[in-house]
């Protein structure tokens, strides 16, 4: 009896078999069992099955890979155009995390044949696995990148530049460290002599160095997070180097350029995503607490799981802007995510990182330019939070302060100007009615209060009742009735 056909995912009782129509294996196995030993000949090159049976035999083919494989696989793309992409698809629609140690070392074999090839859809495999770093074997991920540099700078600028960020908040986070493997590959020698990019710090810093001297042009489309990641790297030597010499004087024009959604989205792994979107539109407030739970648990209580709220954080505010039908169908919202990530921070530094996660925007704000939709959550949770939880509205308020004060002290004056802007903008579009709940709320400090009103009125009275929507010497009879309310 012959043996069975090798696996592609960790086995276990919640995992489908792979002869089973609903598993993810059983494409894969279907067509290995229609082209076993797939050959560079015209039927099996124009074979439907050829994307799945290929993937399938270049993931699980023990060590060395036949060469015919490799030629099969270029064979079919210079004859097919639609070959590539539909492998490329077919690899990805496996799960990355799920993936036997073999499979997976094989797939970022697969992803720099096609790159090497410049195959369509070798970008989406590579970006997501990129989206999973650090993992064992990963990196071979940095040795592709590092050989296609100047290609991907010319043609796939995005991938090259998503790159660049997500090597950058690994080395900000300290995170190069893969977690322990419970499934090793222990036969195997490709396997065993795969590296790890923190066996590879050195060229990884080397790289993100090189790709910021030589493609910064490239390295600007990550916007303002880009700076906001090489203050955090400012004591690495490498670092510290980069920015006396010449980045400092880019800096102030990168930070007006807003942080794009995909950018946003490349700190957290596609498995994180999915499932905030889910909580954010999905579920219902007062559900809220058993998802939160089971997201904290998959994702934050793990090693190095805490420091990753800041990226959190900045994807809610400008990966995922939600649409007003979305807003008003009684799901939780943004701001509330973030509440509850910001009081799930044990350590100060994490919490220091998130309050500047949530309030970089308002740093950089321009009318006209920025999207409201980054500051729209700092300010909603500092406004419904004065309730119940007014200790998290002061934090906040003094945090923000504190930035104008001396995150750039040569821009204080047009840092004060951008927070000016942003509290304007968001009484001007109905965000919110009035600032009133926290210039005259008695639960706020007294000199938080007075902050507020001197950043408000700019030494300008009428700047100021404008951005409170009431003028500030003639308190309205609401007013006293909100101070009264407030004050219980």
């Amino acid at each position: 009896m012959p043996p069975p056909p090798p696996r592609l995912l960790a086995g276990g009782d919640h995992h489908l078999p792979p002869t089973s129509a609903s598993s993810l294996e059983h494409p894969f196995l279907s067509a290995h069992l229609l082209l076993p030993s797939p050959s560079p000949s015209p039927a099996d090159l124009s074979s439907p099955h050829l994307p799945h049976a290929l993937a399938f035999s270049l993931l699980t083919h023990p060590s060395p890979l036949q060469r015919h494989l490799l030629v099969v696989l270029h064979a079919a793309g210079a004859r097919f155009p639609a070959f590539y992409p539909a492998l490329a698809a077919a690899l990805l629609s496996l799960p990355f995390p799920d993936l036997l140690p073999h499979p997976r070392t094989r797939l970022l074999l697969a992803a720099s044949e096609l790159a090497r090839a410049a195959a369509p859809g070798f970008a989406p495999l590579v970006l997501s696995l990129l989206r999973r770093v650090p993992f064992r074997g990963d990196a071979r991920l940095l040795e592709l990148l590092a050989e296609h540099a100047s290609f991907l700078a010319d043609e796939e600028p995005q991938l090259l530049a998503s790159a660049v960020f997500a090597f950058l908040r690994l080395l900000a986070k300290n995170r190069l460290a893969p977690a322990p493997s419970t499934v090793e590959c222990a036969d195997c020698e490709e396997c065993k002599n795969a590296k790890n990019l923190g066996e590879c710090r050195e060229k990884l810093v080397s790289f993100c160095i090189s790709m910021l001297r030589d493609h910064l042009q490239v390295c600007a489309l990550i916007g303002r997070d880009l700076v906001r990641t090489l203050h955090e790297l400012v004591l690495v030597p490498e670092f510290q180097v980069l920015w006396r010499d010449w980045m400092w004087r880019h800096a102030s024009d990168i930070c007006r350029i807003g942080t794009p959604s995909w950018c946003a989205a490349v700190a957290i792994s596609p498995e994180m995503e999915t499932q905030l979107l889910f909580m954010m539109n999905n579920v219902k407030w007062g559900d809220q607490k058993r998802y939160q739970l089971w997201f904290a648990r998959k994702h934050l209580m793990v090693p190095g799981g805490e420091e990753r709220i800041p990226d959190i954080v900045r994807f809610i505010c400008c990966g995922y802007h939600p649409t007003n039908e979305i807003m008003q169908s009684g799901v939780i919202a943004r701001w509330a995510v973030i509440g509850w990530l910001l009081t799930s921070c044990s350590k100060g530094y994490v919490q220091a990182n998130v309050k500047l996660a949530l309030f970089y925007d308002w740093l950089f704000f321009e009318e006209g330019k920025g999207n409201i939709m980054n500051i729209e959550p700092a300010m909603l949770l500092m406004l419904n939070s004065l309730s119940q939880y007014s200790d998290i509205t002061n934090m906040l308020l003094e945090f923000l302060f504190l930035l104008i004060e001396h995150y750039d002290v040569q821009r204080k004056e047009a840092v004060a100007q951008c927070v000016r802007n942003a509290f304007q903008i968001l009484v001007r579009k109905g965000v919110v009615p009035s600032l009133e709940p926290l210039t005259f709320c008695s639960k706020l400090s007294p000199l938080l209060r007075q902050k507020l009103v001197a950043i408000l009125s700019s030494n300008s009275l009428g700047a100021a009742e404008e951005a409170c929507g009431k003028p500030i010497d003639n308190i309205s009879k609401e007013t006293e009735l909100k101070k009264r309310v407030c004050s219980k």
